[in-house]
Formats: structure tokens, sequence, C-alpha cells
């Protein structure tokens, strides 16, 4: 989240909010979100990423 060239049309702030939210701290809520885009990787054309 620091580099900003990554995903840069996302807004930081969502995905605090987000966690927030969720009642989790953020980094367990990004570590979910990835282990789940993980899961279905080859849907999103991330396989092999």
């Amino acid at each position: 989240m620091k580099d900003k060239a990554f995903a840069r049309s996302v807004h930081r702030e969502d995905i605090v909010a987000g966690a927030a939210e969720l009642g989790v701290p953020l980094e367990e809520h990004v570590e979910t979100c990835i282990r789940a885009m993980q899961g279905i990787a080859e849907e999103l054309a991330l396989k092999g990423i």
C-alpha cells in the first residue's frame, strides 16, 4: 500500500475503512483478501502471478 504506483486507482482509505467496518486489523483483512483471490486466481486471470 505504500507504493503509489501499485494499484494506482485503489483508494487506500477505502481499504482501511473496510477493515475497520469488519472489525479486523488491516493486515488480517489484506491477508484474507489475498487468500480469497488465490483461491480463484485462474478466474481472475492471476494464475502464476
